[in-house]
């Protein structure tokens, strides 16, 4: 979960390369560094902090050079510090890599290059690759790279620069995600697209097992099992540089919440393509959805929505599924795997796993040509446009929006639904974006944010589809403000959470949809009697949300605990978008 930034060209490279690490700063920011070769050698600057405090120090406009790679950290093995910071180099400082990923067999690999002499500086499993590009290299460099390549296990994006060769940089990936931006005498690579954006948007994206180079006016790449040179197609990205930018806002989660209005528009666009998976999926015995983190809750609203039509399905985490669930799938299964990033480790893994199990698997994803949108045997993408704050907001909206038309239209093919239901319901849906923006609009939340700042606690609860979103709700409070939150279903709460509710206990409580009403307000009247303070979402709660169809209430609900929890990171001082320990995108097991 690291960012990898590349340059070759005529602009100076140290300079571009803390641009590009900017703007991927949400894949990690506990260190930053920088390789540029100058003076017949590889540099090396790195720092432990984040991008612009190591930018800082580091003064990349004091150093000259038209070749570099850069890295931005989230620590898997070894603590954020200045040794374990990317890049690495080899004992003899004539190679130089950034990776992302984790070297599963780097242990071993260490232990018999060490038995070889090499010396090694940091804790990380990364360094390993170095030392065997040195051990490896007997003048012809891409060999050297291809038999180091064989040796390694677990997932890389790799960038390498050796200075034997001052004039390309080295490129390979299993697993984790990198893509090559084509410029006019220079090019770009990255582990996202946003990092080059405003340079260019035509791109090459690497599969799996693929390696080669990339120098200022040609790029390479070559199959790693073959050793077969590749014709790459080129792509264009649509998004414009500017949907990557704060426009005014404080933080990119404000912009992305203030967007909600458009992400719902925006995935409506994909009407055909979900058509398209719910014709595949009608007769299926199972349907399951498969996810992480906010898309899991997103994927557990889609199984409330199917059943609620009579629809079995099920919703499993990705990184339960792909190692105990996928041995219940057969031919006879769906499945729909959930990501905004399309590069969940996880979520890729279990789709790969369900797919030699013969299921159909198709895809609802924000980013176009990811690994997961070339995986599934149908996408839908939910075109929310970029999302940089590491918490999901206006990609979960999305991914609602694109399962709510899935049930509909699959409840159609299924006869569970009439045509005039479908049709009403399908307007209704259209109209939700201008009901959030009322949502958007009510400064109250900021208020009663206020109050709450203080509290230690929080508990979320509500009922049927009610309960994805208290999960989601206490999930976005819980990573950005570092509070203890809980998502419970209502009818839990006498099964051990009561034993916690006091005074200082937060209680929000999801109320719409005029389904199983008199359960949840004895469920209010419960955290009530603890002196809890009960917060209600509801059309008259105090937390008030528009009247819509109890299948569209997720979509409602959850704005204005996306802003309840930004204020409330804000008030205590935090930093929204990039909190402590988290990534944006989680490329590794």
């Amino acid at each position: 979960m690291c960012g990898i930034a590349g340059y070759i060209g005529e602009r100076n490279s140290p300079e571009v390369l803390f641009d590009m690490l900017e703007r991927l700063e949400y894949r990690g920011y506990d260190s930053a560094g920088v390789m540029f070769i100058a003076g017949r050698k590889i540099n090396i600057i790195k720092d432990k902090g984040k991008v612009s405090e190591v930018r800082s120090r580091v003064k990349p406009e004091r150093y000259k050079s038209d070749i570099g790679v850069a890295h931005t950290r989230w620590a898997t093995h070894g603590v954020p510090s200045k040794v374990n910071a990317h890049p690495h180099a080899d004992c003899k400082n004539l190679f130089a890599v950034s990776h992302n990923g984790i070297i599963e067999n780097y242990v071993s690999l260490r232990r018999e290059l060490t038995l070889k002499g090499h010396k090694f500086q940091s804790d990380t499993d990364t360094e390993v690759i170095s030392h065997l590009m040195e051990e490896n290299y007997k003048g012809d460099l891409l060999t050297a790279f291809r038999e180091s390549l064989d040796v390694l296990e677990g997932s890389y994006a790799l960038a390498v620069l050796c200075v034997k060769e001052p004039n390309r940089i080295l490129i390979a990936r299993k697993e984790s995600p990198l893509i090559v931006g084509l410029g006019k005498q220079e090019n770009f690579i990255a582990s996202d697209a946003p990092a080059f954006m405003p340079y260019t948007k035509e791109i090459i994206i690497l599969n799996d097992f693929e390696y080669g180079f990339v120098e200022k006016d040609r790029v390479e790449v070559f199959d790693l099992v073959s050793g077969k040179k590749l014709k790459k197609q080129k792509s264009k990205i649509t998004w414009d540089v500017k949907e990557a930018e704060k426009a005014g806002y404080h933080h990119f989660m404000l912009k992305e919440i203030m967007e909600e209005p458009d992400a719902v528009s925006n995935a409506l666009k994909a009407s055909g393509e979900l058509k398209k998976i719910a014709s595949r999926l009608k007769g299926k015995k199972r349907v399951y959805f498969v996810a992480c983190g906010t898309a899991y809750h997103a994927g557990l609203t889609g199984k409330y929505l199917l059943e609620n039509f009579g629809i079995q399905s099920e919703a499993v985490v990705a990184s339960e599924f792909r190692y105990s669930t996928v041995d219940t799938v057969d031919k006879d299964c769906g499945i729909v795997l959930i990501s905004q990033s399309g590069e969940t480790a996880d979520t890729i893994a279990a789709g790969k796993r369900a797919r030699e199990k013969g299921a159909y698997v198709a895809g609802i994803v924000n980013v176009v040509g990811s690994t997961i949108a070339r995986l599934v045997e149908d996408v839908a993408y939910t075109y929310s446009g970029p999302e940089i704050a590491v918490a999901s907001t206006k990609a979960y909206i999305g991914q609602l929006v694109s399962l709510t038309q899935l049930a509909l239209y699959l409840s159609l093919s299924s006869r569970k639904i009439s045509v005039k239901e479908f049709e009403r319901l399908q307007k209704e849906l259209k109209g939700v974006s201008g009901k959030i923006k009322a949502v958007l609009s009510d400064g109250k939340i900021r208020e009663i944010a206020e109050e709450c700042a203080v509290k230690k606690t929080f508990f979320y609860i509500g009922r049927t589809l009610n309960y994805p979103t208290a999960l989601e709700g206490a999930l976005k409070l819980k990573e950005i403000s570092y509070l203890h939150a809980e998502g419970y279903p209502a009818g839990e709460l006498k099964h051990g959470p009561l034993a916690i509710l006091e005074e200082d206990v937060v209680v929000i409580a999801i109320k719409t949809g005029r389904h199983l009403e008199d359960k949840m307000d004895s469920n209010i009247q419960e955290t009530k009697a603890r002196n809890a303070r009960t917060l209600i979402v509801a059309e008259d709660g105090e937390i008030k949300v528009p009247r819509v169809d109890v299948l569209l209430t997720p979509l409602v609900n959850i704005v204005p605990l996306h802003l309840f929890a930004y204020y409330i990171s804000v008030l205590k001082g935090l930093d929204p978008d990039k909190p402590r320990n988290l990534a944006k995108s989680v490329t590794v097991e």
